[in-house]
């Protein structure tokens, strides 16, 4: 089997069809046929101290105080964002809302400058182990992140916009 490897994207092997060189269009359409669901739109505000506003126009997640995958998408589905928070609530109401971080700051500023985001949710479940007689919880998510990340760079050649490299 030969590999070859054109335009540092596309991996093909000998005898490979025109339609499997086709690069995917990762964006909210391709998300959401996984299973990431509407959770919000983010958009500048006067409002608050940070500039942004955070709707809720449906909330699908039974729970939110749980963790999750999330992608971030301007208003025409390019994805801009692959993320994850071991607290949805958190992450959104406070975090991008409230603390002051590289990370948040540079969403709030493209918000404020640029475009509105719409943020797509997939909840992970909690894990809930015993280890060595203590009661353990974990998800995921952080694993699901990287996967993310890295499939979208091995197909597009960088991390997507908002992205500032894979964790």
């Amino acid at each position: 089997m030969v590999n070859c490897n054109i335009d540092n994207r596309i991996r093909i092997t000998q005898g490979a069809t025109y339609q499997s060189l086709k690069i995917k269009d990762m964006n909210r359409e391709y998300y959401t046929k996984k299973g990431f669901e509407l959770y919000a739109i983010m958009t500048p505000s006067d409002k608050y101290t940070q500039g942004i506003e955070i709707m809720y126009p449906s909330n699908p997640i039974k729970s939110d105080n749980q963790p999750a995958v999330y992608i971030l998408t301007n208003r025409e589905g390019k994805l801009m964002k692959i993320g994850e928070t071991q607290n949805l609530t958190s992450r959104f109401f406070k975090g991008y809302k409230c603390v002051t971080n590289i990370t948040n700051d540079r969403i709030r500023e493209h918000i404020r400058t640029k475009e509105d985001l719409w943020v797509y949710v997939l909840p992970m479940p909690i894990i809930k182990e015993k280890v060595l007689g203590f009661k353990c919880e974990t998800s995921y998510s952080k694993g699901l992140e990287y996967n993310l990340l890295k499939e979208y760079k091995d197909d597009n050649g960088s991390v997507p916009p908002l992205n500032i490299f894979i964790k």
